[in-house]
């Protein structure tokens, strides 16, 4: 498909664009066409519900005790997610296995977080941020949401949580996985609200499994360091704009290497199921199944 430039999306979150990038038809489908997935009926609770209950529940508790931790933070962490749960109780899985999960790295989580917060003057949640710039379509916005951003004299520290596994170095480093760099081009230019510094202190994933280990905290490093690292981020979301603000460039249905397509909503729309049976494993990028 290749729509006209005036229908095309001119503003992505950072999220946004890793499935800009892996599957460019999932954004036709959903911000072009509007084509938005009705929630199944008798579903069972799945990765994504996980996800949102975890974001939730540590927003809520870093927006209570931005400036210090309480007594017992694990209690009253599990006893957040207990009460987002709560329209979830009578579901076996939930109450079997999240709960415990949870409550597991609620713990890990207390044991170590007086560690991050040492000397931060401040840990602030769900901060909202956005950059423009100018494009061949005209302006062009970058979104986001930080999970959490931590305020420290040498500058900004922005932590992802994640329930799955977090992506690599290389992968963040490649533009695989461009979310915490493209958040810090973000800082660098002074978008995020309620933050005036604009040093980039570090890039960090918090993995909250509730398994062995419950928890796992682990900081993104590149040789070039963090400011380098947006940058390149940026640039490379500026030469993905470009390439599809050429109508020629269609919004194909792709299968790339690194990716995971098990959740694609849209797949049955592209017919994936036909046309990947077809295909020997080679591509051409943005025209091919495969690349």
């Amino acid at each position: 498909p290749r729509p006209p430039l005036a229908a095309r999306p001119r503003r992505i979150s950072v999220s946004g664009v890793e499935r800009w990038i892996a599957n460019p038809y999932a954004i036709y489908a959903s911000d072009i066409l509007k084509l938005k997935v009705l929630p199944r009926l008798g579903a069972e609770p799945d990765a994504a519900l996980r996800g949102t209950i975890l974001h939730k529940a540590m927003s809520v508790f870093t927006k209570r005790h931005s400036d210090g931790l309480p007594p017992e933070a694990d209690k009253e962490l599990t006893a957040i997610a207990e009460e987002i749960l709560h329209a979830y109780s009578s579901h076996p899985r939930i109450a079997a296995f999240w709960l415990p999960r949870f409550a597991r790295f609620a713990e890990w989580f207390a044991e170590t977080e007086p560690v991050r917060r040492d000397c931060v003057s401040r840990t602030l949640a769900e901060v909202s941020g956005e950059l423009n710039f100018e494009a061949a379509g005209g302006n062009f916005t970058l979104t986001a949401r930080a999970d959490r951003l931590d305020v420290t004299d040498g500058g900004i520290l922005i932590t992802d949580y994640k329930t799955g596994k977090p992506p690599s170095d290389n992968e963040v480093i490649e533009m695989r996985r461009p979310q915490l760099p493209l958040e810090a081009a973000i800082l660098a230019a002074g978008g995020f609200a309620r933050i005036d510094a604009t040093n980039i202190a570090g890039l960090r994933y918090i993995q909250a499994s509730g398994g062995e280990p419950p928890g796992n905290e682990r900081a993104v490093t590149s040789k070039d360091g963090e400011a380098a690292l947006a940058e390149a981020a940026l640039e490379s979301l500026k030469e993905l704009v470009a390439r599809y603000d050429c109508v020629e460039t269609p919004y194909a249905a792709v299968r790339r290497h690194g990716y995971s397509y098990d959740y694609d909503d849209y797949a049955h729309l592209a017919r994936v199921g036909e046309w990947a049976q077809a295909i020997d494993g080679s591509g051409d990028g943005d025209g091919g199944a495969r690349s």
